[in-house]
């Protein structure tokens, strides 16, 4: 945990943190990151929006409804950010069969949503190590994976599907 608080003390900020890739198909950020120039620099085909639809600038749905999705999903200690991963597994699923490039997962700042079902596709379905995910993810975003319930909450899904 000594190595989170240094790197955290790192942090410029949600909007100047860079973007994370976690997987060679999968970049995790912030919405306002999305512009036709990021997209481009990215090679970004789909987008999966783990907030609000205001969240995500209208340029991208509108000109690529096929390939975004909105989840809707909540930030606060209060709520299970694992109920949401059904619905993100399944849709990240299909966007990377899909003949995507890349698929850029966000939400408002890209530090708790978009980042806890992220990681927790990237353990669940391709096997990565949480620990050294999470120090990776934090290193590159030091304002990421702030909320210590959906940390807890990942953590007990993945170790409840291993066992």
């Amino acid at each position: 945990m000594e190595y989170i608080r240094y790197a955290r003390a790192r942090s410029r900020g949600y909007k100047i943190d860079p973007p994370v890739l976690l997987h060679s198909m999968i970049l995790v950020g912030s919405g306002e990151m999305l512009t036709p120039e990021f997209q481009q620099k990215w090679n970004i085909t789909h987008v999966i929006n783990c907030a609000e639809n205001e969240m995500c600038p209208s340029w991208f749905p509108n000109k690529y409804p096929a390939n975004y999705t909105c989840l809707n999903a909540v930030d606060s200690l209060d709520v299970n950010i694992t109920s949401w991963y059904p619905k993100f597994k399944q849709i990240m699923q299909q966007y990377l069969r899909d003949n995507c490039s890349k698929v850029f997962v966000h939400c408002q700042c890209g530090i708790n949503r978009s980042m806890f079902l992220a990681l927790m596709f990237v353990c669940d379905v391709f096997g990565y190590e949480y620990t050294n995910t999470e120090r990776n993810i934090i290193t590159v975003r030091p304002c990421a994976l702030t909320n210590p319930a959906f940390r807890n909450q990942v953590i007990g899904a993945l170790s409840k599907k291993s066992s």
